[in-house]
């Protein structure tokens, strides 16, 4: 299994994020990083899972 990006390497991209398939997938990749991250990992992650989620509801209200 590949090992999963680390948060610094894409929470710079977020903002950027344009198609849903893309903010999904960062977000699936990112809440199964979530699940396995150390206690010191977590809020850096969880942070990154918030602004994932925040660009996908942004995203989806932009193209409706």
């Amino acid at each position: 299994m590949a090992p999963l990006p680390s948060p610094e390497a894409v929470e710079p991209y977020v903002a950027g994020l344009e198609s849903l398939e893309d903010i999904s997938g960062w977000l699936g990749t990112f809440r199964e990083r979530l699940r396995q991250a150390r206690n010191e990992e977590r809020t850096e992650v969880a942070a990154v899972v918030a602004r994932l989620e925040a660009r996908y509801v942004l995203r989806r209200a932009e193209l409706s």
